[in-house]
């Protein structure tokens, strides 16, 4: 059957009640048709509501006292018998769970306050609808409107016999969901561009990542439980887990807390607490705060963590903010002994964690800053944490308080280079390495590491991967290969569209090409897609302070091309200069826009902690490392500075034009890591774009090699 032959949904959206009465939901069929009666034809249609498997999304909905924006509370489902799973929902689950108490007492209250869609289609089956309840929890986790989603269990499928249905059946009823309610069911396009979205614990697992995970998983049971050596039984563990940008490792982790969370009891489930304790039932006593294993997520970085709070927040893991998805610094306070005056003292350990999930765990400090005293955030955490499991990528280190000695780094990470590339030639897939020994900090660990090899993010061919890689790690400037992407063979449709690499000739035209990109898309909050310029930050920013030097007081991106064509940092003599709001296209020899967070909407900037590439706005703003970094956009423009060159047929970093004192600082005043840091902070670059990357060099050696790259 072909794709457009498929049938479409059957959704009634009815008051949560009683269902046993056919009549009754005719009823709410012929309403929400507006017809007076149904026909023949579809009163048979609900013969795939009352006699299939179903899914269903049971929603209540508030308005914001502050904001008077909606605020939905939802729980999704799927069942071979609606009428009987409504009744248990009604009259059984509020005695055991908070949640359905809830809805029940809003139904107390006023009986329309609570609705329930019911999805049917005639080929559903009990793989097919497991795949749409948890696709919906996917999208409905990345819909602003969605308050609190009360489900505990992933239920992505592997494969079954109509699984190539799946997505256009699942697309059908999205759409008529959006149809029907677009607050709750934004368009898709929205969804999936949400920062939520990417990071959600209801991605369908790759075959590696899944092994992977059940690997981690069968370690953590392991070291929870006690078992093992009876020597090691009592040391700390850390799991790496390794890949290059792109390669899924945030997708797991999320995934990985979500169970750790849901399955293994981890941090009480709130959702199931009446405040302090967990209801006791027959087959669970009632378990006290304390003995409660605790598990936390953490990120070194403030959209990020804003993220995971809000997937934690939603998913009723944490009642508030910052209670399992923090800031490496802020747990290491909250485990630490404190002075009399309540400060923290980071190397006096105070009780421990069992699990610390840490990502994009690469921008721990090695060192102590203003906001932490101690000297690494890494020793730190394992002494405070049964098992750490941190994401790392040793080239997304962007600074030198990130960076570890030589000796350091091989005892973490030992004969790495010579192993991933042999499991990764025989087909690696994703098991856990057996734990040995790790002395560090006069301190005993063990260490075991697990690699992620398949590229999620660059949907593009292996030619064209290799060529960002090879560019990415400063290594040369091959032929620009042309990818042509992938189509169905029997519909000629394409299944991957052609990823695309462009050099401009001028920062101007790259960030208009950019912009087309994004209101082509129309797949952003407000119509903005997400397709972004960045630059590497050899221009000057002080976060905060207003730039005296500049007619708008902005910290701007500025370049203008001189007589000879050549495109030259800051503005040329005599020019009219600053960022203008009316005409932020500018001119063709002069170009100026602002870094991230700059432009202020009404009297108030973006909020550090918002993602920056999902504000409307934004797209006039130039991105950094510092906000673009763990994130995905549709197709990235790169402004490359002049901190990057070409010379004698190489990429040459020069530190003295960078503006990124972090960077290319002296490591005790005397050790330099400027030339690594550099390359990593291109290479986070570079990487960011799903569909395409845009190019633009400041040095001409460069540039000129780029377009001849592209021309050939």
């Amino acid at each position: 059957m072909t794709k457009s032959a498929l049938p479409k949904p059957i959704i009634i959206d009815l008051p949560y009640q009683s269902i046993d009465d056919k009549a009754e939901i005719e009823k709410a069929f012929v309403e929400q048709l507006g017809y007076e009666t149904l026909s023949a034809v579809e009163r048979e249609t609900l013969h795939y509501i009352f006699d299939y498997p179903t899914v269903y999304v049971v929603h209540s909905k508030k308005r914001n006292r502050h904001t008077l924006r909606p605020e939905y509370t939802v729980y999704v489902g799927e069942t071979n018998n609606i009428r009987s799973r409504t009744m248990q929902h009604l009259r059984e689950d509020p005695k055991t769970r908070v949640d359905w108490k809830e809805f029940q007492e809003n139904l107390q209250s006023d009986a329309r306050s609570v609705w329930q869609y019911v999805i049917g289609n005639p080929h559903f089956n009990k793989s097919l609808t497991l795949d749409v309840e948890n696709r919906l929890m996917h999208y409905l986790l990345g819909s602003d409107a969605v308050k609190n989603l009360n489900n505990r269990r992933t239920n992505a499928q592997g494969d079954y016999y109509t699984q190539d249905e799946f997505s256009q059946i699942f697309s059908d009823i999205w759409l008529e969901l959006n149809r029907q309610d677009p607050e709750l069911f934004p368009a898709e396009e929205i969804i999936r561009d949400s920062a939520l979205f990417k990071a959600s614990p209801f991605h369908q697992l790759s075959d590696d990542q899944i092994a992977a995970e059940e690997s981690i998983m069968d370690a953590l049971s392991e070291a929870l439980a006690g078992s093992g050596n009876s020597a090691d039984s009592g040391l700390s563990r850390l799991i790496f887990v390794q890949g290059v940008a792109g390669t899924g490792k945030t997708v797991l982790l999320s995934h990985l807390f979500y169970r750790i969370a849901t399955e293994m009891d981890i941090n009480g489930r709130i959702n199931d607490e009446d405040d302090e304790d967990i209801l006791e039932t027959d087959s669970s006593p009632k378990i006290s705060k304390e003995d409660r294993r605790k598990a936390y997520i953490l990120v070194n970085h403030n959209q990020q963590m804003h993220v995971y709070n809000q997937i934690a927040s939603k998913l009723g893991l944490q009642k508030h903010f910052g209670e399992v998805a923090l800031k490496p610094s802020r747990f290491i306070n909250r485990f630490s002994e404190k002075t009399a005056s309540n400060r923290a003292i980071a190397d006096k350990p105070r009780g421990k964690a069992d699990v610390v999930l840490v990502d994009e765990a690469h921008l721990l400090l090695t060192q102590g800053d203003q906001g932490y005293s101690g000297k690494n955030m890494l020793h730190d955490l394992l002494r405070r944490a049964k098992v750490v499991i941190a994401v790392f990528d040793p080239n997304q280190i962007l600074q030198t308080s990130q960076r570890w000695s030589e000796e350091d780094q091989g005892m973490l990470f030992p004969q790495q280079a010579e192993s991933d590339v042999q499991k990764a030639a025989a087909g690696y897939s994703g098991q856990l390495d057996r734990f040995v020994p790790l002395n560090m900090w006069g301190d005993h660990y063990l260490l075991s590491r697990i690699c992620l090899h398949r590229q999620f993010r660059i949907a593009a061919d292996d030619a064209t991967i290799r060529w960002i890689d090879d560019f990415a790690d400063g290594k040369r400037i091959g032929r620009i290969p042309q990818d042509i992407g992938e189509k169905d063979r029997e519909t000629g449709e394409y299944v991957r569209e052609p990823f695309e690499i462009r050099v401009f000739d001028s920062p101007v035209e790259l960030f208009k090409a950019i912009k087309k990109k994004a209101y082509l898309k129309a797949s952003g909050v407000d119509g903005c897609g997400l397709s972004r310029v960045v630059a590497t930050y050899d221009w000057e920013y002080k976060s905060g302070k207003i730039n005296d030097s500049s007619p708008d007081g902005l910290w701007n991106v500025e370049m203008h091309c001189d007589a000879q064509g050549v495109w030259r940092m800051g503005a040329a003599p005599g020019m009219q200069r600053g960022y203008d709001a009316f005409n932020p296209d500018g001119r063709a020899d002069y170009f100026c826009h602002p870094w991230n967070y700059e432009i202020k909407v009404g009297d108030k900037g973006l909020s550090l902690d918002a993602v920056w590439a999902e504000s409307p706005h934004t797209l006039n703003e130039v991105g950094s490392t510092f906000s673009i970094q763990g994130f995905d956009l549709n197709y990235v423009g790169v402004i490359i500075g002049p901190s990057v060159t070409y010379r004698e047929g190489k990429i040459v970093f020069n530190e003295k034009a960078s503006c990124n004192k972090r960077a290319v600082s002296k490591r005790n005043g005397s050790i330099s890591y400027a030339q690594s840091n550099l390359r990593n902070e291109l290479n986070v670059l570079l990487k960011r774009g799903v569909h395409g990357l845009y190019l633009f060099a400041v040095d001409p050696e460069l540039q000129a090699a780029l377009k001849e790259a592209a021309s050939k």
